[in-house]
């Protein structure tokens, strides 16, 4: 088993209204590591670190995690809080997370407790015994019990439309819940675009990895902040972010109805020619103008998103702003001297 060179991990949590969940959260995932220090060197430095991204909370998430990290006493562990200066995201809670997180490892994973830190052990002892050669370690959960019939639909037909027209393929199930080497970390920092889908990046960068599978566990909240909507948005901003499918789509939808418009009009004036102009009445006529408008105004809405896309890019406005990271670094700084 290799020995790291780093003496911590770091343990990346994105937090949106956590107030209820984030003490419950500290004491399951210090109990968890603390069966792990073991595999690391025992120098009396902390061997790993916990990085809590405030994306713009409207609780007392903030204030708990101020708390937590001034009065935290284990010398095991260090405690980073960064917070932004509105809700930009999760996907940017992510980013910026991973951008602060100095371990050779890095586990990234929900503070609501539906994410096991359980397995966590099970990452680290795959990771260390591959001599790091398994980059990735994630989190499948293998049924959607606990959500209604109607969203576990929806989300096994994303999956489905996404590997369909996607060239990076992503399993139903996975979770962001993962341990990631280093260079995977590295590579992931590599990549710029504004508009960020982090599972299927994480599939997109490649790297050897093993699954982890585990049955469904309940919200430590009463409900989730996911709404219909922002699933809907996910799911969208996923399918457009990594395939330019849906213009291929749009290509081919308006070459066919073109193809049908033009065979229609030979039609037409072939049976002018046989039986003279009879007129045959507007609906049929408001039906297909309508129907022609409908769609064209659809694929219009597809070409839309990728130039929405393009425009975001090229303002290349940061994407997360850090509120307090000054407050943050003091406090961290004092805990290091």
């Amino acid at each position: 088993m290799q020995e790291l060179d780093s003496t911590h991990i770091s343990i990346v949590v994105p937090c949106y209204n956590e107030e209820v969940s984030l003490p419950k959260f500290l004491e399951e995932i210090t109990k968890t590591m603390s069966g792990v220090k073991h595999l690391f060197p025992q120098d009396n430095k902390p061997f790993y670190e916990l990085i809590f991204v405030n994306d713009g909370s409207k609780d007392k998430t903030l204030e708990i995690l101020h708390d937590m990290q001034k009065n935290h006493t284990d010398s095991t562990y260090r405690i980073n809080v960064y917070s932004f200066s509105r809700n930009f995201g999760k996907e940017a809670a992510i980013l910026a997370g991973l951008q602060k997180a100095r371990g050779e490892g890095v586990i990234l994973l929900d503070a609501d407790l539906q994410d096991p830190p359980s397995l966590i052990p099970q990452m680290i002892q795959i990771w260390l015994d591959s001599n790091r050669e398994i980059k990735v370690v994630y989190a499948r959960r293998t049924t959607r019990a606990g959500e209604s019939k109607i969203r576990a639909a929806l989300s096994e037909m994303f999956y489905k439309l996404s590997n369909l027209i996607s060239e990076v393929k992503i399993e139903s199930g996975v979770r962001d819940f993962r341990l990631m080497d280093r260079e995977v970390i590295d590579a992931l920092l590599e990549m710029k675009e504004y508009h960020r889908f982090s599972k299927a990046m994480f599939a997109w960068v490649g790297f050897k990895r093993q699954c982890l599978e585990y049955e469904y566990i309940p919200h430590f909240k009463e409900s989730s902040s996911w709404s219909f909507w922002k699933l809907f948005k996910y799911a969208i901003e996923g399918i457009v972010s990594f395939s330019t499918a849906p213009l291929r789509i749009a290509f081919v939808l308006g070459s066919l109805i073109s193809l049908f418009a033009f065979g229609y009009g030979i039609y037409r004036f072939v049976f002018t020619l046989l039986y003279g102009n009879l007129v045959p009445g507007y609906p049929s006529l408001i039906v297909l103008i309508s129907f022609i408008g409908g769609i064209q105004l659809m694929l219009l809405g597809v070409i839309g998103e990728y130039i929405a896309r393009i425009y975001e890019q090229v303002k290349m406005r940061p994407i997360y702003i850090l509120e307090d990271s000054k407050q943050t670094q003091s406090l961290h700084t004092t805990k290091e001297k």
